[in-house]
């Protein structure tokens, strides 16, 4: 046998026929429906506008210390006011949810639900960037409301959190700013007391090595420069003085100690003979270090130094000729002294000729002199004692030459020392003068934040700033946000609607049988011949009339409770009539 398909009208017949099983389930549910509808507890929302206005003082010539965004610090309020010993405040301040407190002493489900019936909803709008002139979504607005079964007690609960949102908001933002100006202020105190520091060590750096300071490098320099000139001078000076004791010291050994008759003329000064003969001495004593005793230029320089010396009358004695060589050899050694080190080969052979003759001199006997007060060493020629006291005061000049070279030479090291510490000291006294100078600038960058921060501070004081303004307070509400009736009434009939078909629709699966002509015919294939229609009895029209009238009286009192339950819990029937007046006047 085929598979039955049925079609629109017999789901149509199904309907009719199970039209018992189907409207009164319905309208079974949909009195129920009205009824737990209009059992559920009203709660009613009393809600605040809060404006957010932005800075009335451009940003370009006061900027605020406040950085973050307004939904930022909406949301922070909000957490900093939805605390439990904050809500549980407001909960005993206004008596809210007392069955629920007696019920359970637990505070953190009475938390739960005042969180619940709270809402900030913020409200953003496009607006254009006056810096890039794109747009973009910000926020200009936000709602703060609250839900209760009582509208009295919504109001002042809204009332009371609108309250707290302006004040904390301004408190926020004043503490913020203070805390910002404090903590430069304190931070510029702290630099300057390290900018003091460094100052103070700057004196003592300064005092320390005042001497040594970059200031006083130039100073050094041209000292130091003056001092070797002058040591230099000096030493020219010691030189040229050197050279004439030598020449001096030749003179001095080639003139006798004693005067005779022909060893000068009327003048006083010495004859030329007496010249020659102290020009060939002094060859002599020359040729002696350079030849033997045997050499032929030698002793032809002997021979005739003998021969002037017979000339003049002028016998030198021995002891004499030693000495005229030992002044002699003096002199030299000074002279190589002031060339050579006291190493050298030429200053150490003449250390040895001076103790040659000064031993030989030793041991030559010491020759009478004539009873003339001595002068120059016993000596009686004048020019002797001359040349012997421009010795001497060249040698003392010299020393005191030497003496001021040695001064100069300390004063010289000390000036240099200064020099070379200079670079050390500049060093540091740049490190120094660096670290002031970087703590100098870092001190006025603090203390021009702090007074734009102090700008900012008198700016949110006097509320100048990005503020919250309140444009709508809460109001008490006369209509129910919570349930929503008409919502549910509307689902409830359609659902009610839907589980009488689906009950009908089951007990046709349930019961079903054959029923009709087209069944009949679908099934065997062929029409049937005769079809008798249903014959009621009498008992059964009965019945029928009894459903009928049931039916009736039970739509007759579902009427009556509906329209008393919406006289009571919807809306009075007069205030119902006199709108229904007003809309049909306006017809």
């Amino acid at each position: 046998m085929e598979e039955e398909v049925k079609g629109l009208r017999d789901y149509l017949d199904i309907l009719w026929r199970r039209k018992y099983w189907i409207v009164i389930p319905a309208i079974v549910l949909m009195i129920g429906t009205v009824v737990f509808t209009y059992s559920l507890p009203e709660s009613f929302k009393s809600q605040g506008l809060i404006l957010i206005e932005s800075q009335e003082i451009p940003q370009d010539l006061i900027r605020t210390t406040v950085t973050s965004y307004a939904d930022q610090r909406i949301e922070v309020i909000k957490q900093r006011l939805l605390t439990t010993n904050r809500i549980m405040e407001v909960v005993e301040k206004h008596n809210l949810y007392p069955e629920q407190r007696k019920r359970s002493p637990i505070s953190a489900p009475i938390v739960e639900l005042f969180k619940n019936n709270v809402s900030v909803d913020i409200i953003q709008a496009n607006v254009t960037d006056p810096a890039s002139g794109r747009a973009k979504r910000a926020s200009i607005a936000f709602t703060v409301s609250f839900m209760d079964q009582s509208p009295q007690k919504a109001q002042q609960v809204a009332n009371e959190l609108v309250t707290e949102f302006l004040n904390e908001n301004a408190r926020a933002r004043t503490d913020r700013a203070e805390d910002t100006t404090q903590f430069l202020k304190l931070e510029g105190d702290r630099m300057q007391k390290e900018i003091q520091q460094t100052e103070k060590e700057i004196a003592e750096f300064r005092d320390q090595y005042s001497d040594s300071l970059p200031d006083m490098l130039d100073y050094n320099l041209t000292t130091v420069q003056n001092i070797q000139e002058e040591i230099s001078s000096i030493q020219n000076q010691i030189m040229v003085l050197s050279d004439q004791m030598t020449t001096m010291g030749l003179q001095l050994s080639m003139i006798p100690k004693q005067a005779t008759g022909t060893i000068s003329n009327a003048s006083g000064q010495p004859s030329a003979s007496m010249v020659a003969l102290q020009e060939l001495r002094a060859q002599y004593r020359s040729m002696q270090s350079k030849y033997s005793a045997n050499h032929p230029d030698l002793q032809r320089v002997k021979r005739e130094i003998d021969a002037l010396e017979a000339e003049v009358g002028v016998n030198a004695s021995p002891r004499e000729d030693v000495e005229m060589q030992l002044t002699s050899a003096r002199s030299n050694l000074q002279t190589l002294k002031q060339r050579y080190s006291a190493e050298h080969p030429d200053v150490k052979s003449a250390e040895a000729e001076i103790t040659r003759l000064e031993q030989r001199l030793a041991d030559l006997p010491v020759e009478n002199t004539n009873t003339e007060a001595p002068t120059a060493s016993g000596s009686t020629n004048p020019v002797y004692i001359e040349v012997s006291a421009k010795i001497d005061a060249t040698e003392r000049e010299i020393g005191r030459m030497r003496q001021r070279q040695a001064e100069l030479r300390e004063k010289l090291a000390e000036y240099e020392n200064r020099v070379y510490q200079t670079n050390q000291v500049q060093r540091a006294y740049r490190d120094l003068t660096r670290d002031r100078e970087n703590k100098l600038a870092k001190y006025q960058e603090l203390r021009a934040k702090q007074l734009e921060a102090e700008l900012a501070q008198t700016l949110e004081t006097e509320n100048k700033g990005e503020n919250f303004t309140l444009i709508e307070p809460p109001q008490i509400s006369n209509t129910a946000e919570k349930p929503n009736r008409k919502k549910l009434i509307v689902m409830g009939f359609a659902g009610s609607i839907g589980a009488g078909v689906g009950l009908g629709l089951l007990v046709e699966m349930l019961f079903g049988g054959v029923r009709g002509y087209t069944q009949i015919s679908r099934i065997v294939g062929k029409p049937p011949i005769v079809v008798i229609p249903l014959i009621k009895t009498d008992h059964e029209k009965r019945r029928k009339r009894r459903i009928i009238y049931s039916l009736i009286v039970l739509g007759i009192i579902l009427g009556l409770g509906a329209v008393i339950l919406f006289h009571f819990f919807v809306m009075n029937l007069e205030v119902l009539w006199f709108k229904v007046l007003n809309k049909l006047s306006l017809l």
